[in-house]
């Protein structure tokens, strides 16, 4: 997938010129759910865990793009802040009587989204357009367990694709409505150590779809 999208980027850039591709910024309000699914497997007893979350939030980021004279499309889009996923709290008992680590309590499980960017291609399609994107982001855990194990944080990669259209407004600026779809690489973090010095891993699934409406100025 990589590969693929190394070359879509690489043909874009040679249809470029710098005198025919004008430019776009603008800020975008996506209305986002995020569906993280993750998985927990105890490294003592190898026993599962599964949760499912899903989450709706508003994500504001900024865009810069440049288009030719064909309507093609290189941008950059940038969210400034930090969007939190996947936070759920579990009380357990623990039953495990044979070893020194106490896993009784409530745990929490969340983390936090940060410096998610998004490269993307933009290819004209009738009186709309279509979007494809490579996106990269840092994933930074932020969890409460009650054995004390923390877990690292992870660069994630991911694709999108979006379809919409843009509307023409007074003084050169413009209306854009999309709709998209961005599939995150899995996620596997490896715990820290317990009192027993095992060390237990999560596995997780990240998915998002929006609604992202946005409004920009051509120069």
């Amino acid at each position: 997938m990589k590969k693929l999208f190394t070359a879509i980027f690489g043909f874009a850039l040679i249809c470029f010129s710098a005198e025919a591709a004008s430019k776009k910024m603008g800020f975008t309000a996506a209305i986002t759910d995020f569906e993280t699914s993750g998985t927990e497997t105890l490294k003592s007893s190898s026993n599962k865990t599964s949760t499912d979350v899903s989450e709706v939030v508003v994500v504001p980021s900024l865009f810069f793009e440049v288009t030719n004279d064909r309507g093609v499309g290189l941008g950059i889009d940038f969210i400034p802040a930090d969007a939190e996923i996947g936070n759920k709290s579990k009380t357990k008992t623990d039953t495990d009587t044979d070893d020194a680590a106490d896993n009784s309590g409530t745990n929490t499980a969340a983390a936090e989204v940060t410096g998610h960017t998004t490269v993307y291609l933009m290819i004209p399609v009738k009186s709309a357009f279509l979007k494809l994107g490579y996106v990269s982001a840092d994933v930074d855990t932020t969890e409460t367990l009650a054995t004390g194990t923390t877990y690292g944080n992870e660069t994630v990669n991911g694709t999108m694709i979006s379809l919409g259209f843009d509307r023409d407004l007074p003084n050169d600026s413009f209306l854009r409505l999309e709709a998209a779809y961005t599939d995150y690489d899995d996620v596997s973090l490896t715990g820290s150590q317990d009192d027993d010095s095992v060390s237990n891993k999560v596995d997780a699934d990240i998915d998002a779809t929006s609604l992202r409406i946005s409004f920009g100025r051509a120069f």
